[in-house]
Formats: structure tokens, C-alpha cells, sequence
């Protein structure tokens, strides 16, 4: 199945526990950082940030805070492309079990950047990176960085 959307991904962290929202204003400077590495430092669960000060974009930090709910988050396709590592290891693996290696196929095409869904996100080439949460780290941080989160984790 997999997720259509990053907010699909989001809704089914919150319905099983692994996300909670924020949703008092957070400082980008400083604050924000400093919220997500304790909670990843604690294993906690993924942050969405709902009201980031000086930005109309919410943000979501440690999605892969930790190994189980990244495994969560890949549970309807992780077996597949643990399949489709082993065949580009030993290809020949095909021809002695075709059966089960058949559906692992079908997700290595819908990886295919032909396959791109018809139309533009909502907001796209409407926006600047600087309308993205600029979040700083640590005091005397080189600048902001708008990929901290991921990072990260």
C-alpha cells in the first residue's frame, strides 16, 4: 500500500501513537531544535509542529527518530525491497524462485519517476524556501536549515 501523501504518513503516526502535534507556537530559533533532539534523544515520537513563529508552514521532525517506527512507516513494502536488494545482489535468485519475487517487481516499477502522479502540489511554485521554517540549532549556527529534522534522525 505505502503512503500517497507525507500527510497520509502523518495521520497514521497520530492514529497509532507514534506522532504527537504541537500546537502552541515554537520558535524556529533555537527551540524547535532543541524539542526535537530530546525527544530523539529519549526515543520519543515523531513532532508536528502546527504554529512555527514567522512561517504559515507547520513541520514535521523525527519521523525516523527510531528503527521501529521507521519500520512502521515502511511496513507494506519493506519485505519488497529487502527482495529487490537480494536480486540486485545475486540476480539469478530470480530464476530459482520466480514466484517469490514476482510482486517485488510491480513496487520497483511504481518507484519509477515516469510514474508521476498528474498535476502539482498545492502551493507549488507559489512559495521561497524562505517561507520554510527556518530552523537554527545552536547559538552562532552557521544559518538556518530547513532540512534539521530530517537530518537528524
Amino acid at each position: 500500500m505505502g503512503y500517497k501523501s507525507l500527510e497520509e504518513c502523518v495521520i497514521d503516526l497520530e492514529r497509532n501513537g507514534h506522532l504527537i502535534r504541537v500546537k502552541e507556537e515554537v520558535d524556529p530559533y533555537l527551540v524547535m531544535a532543541s524539542i526535537h533532539m530530546r525527544v530523539y534523544d529519549a526515543q520519543g515520537p515523531a513532532l508536528f509542529f502546527e504554529n512555527i513563529k514567522g512561517s504559515k508552514f507547520p513541520a514535521v521532525s523525527n519521523l525516523f527518530g527510531t528503527l521501529e517506527r521507521s519500520k512502521f512507516m515502511f511496513r507494506d513494502t519493506l519485505e519488497h525491497v529487502k527482495k529487490l536488494v537480494d536480486v540486485k545482489m545475486n540476480p539469478s535468485i530470480v530464476l530459482k524462485k520466480p514466484f517469490q519475487y514476482a510482486n517485488s517487481s510491480f513496487v520497483a516499477l511504481g518507484a519509477l519517476p515516469w510514474k508521476k502522479k498528474m498535476g502539482a502540489p498545492i502551493g507549488y511554485g507559489q512559495t521561497k524556501i524562505s517561507e520554510l521554517p527556518q530552523i537554527v540549532n545552536w547559538p552562532m549556527d552557521g544559518g538556518a536549515f530547513v532540512t534539521m529534522p530530517q537530518v537528524y534522525t
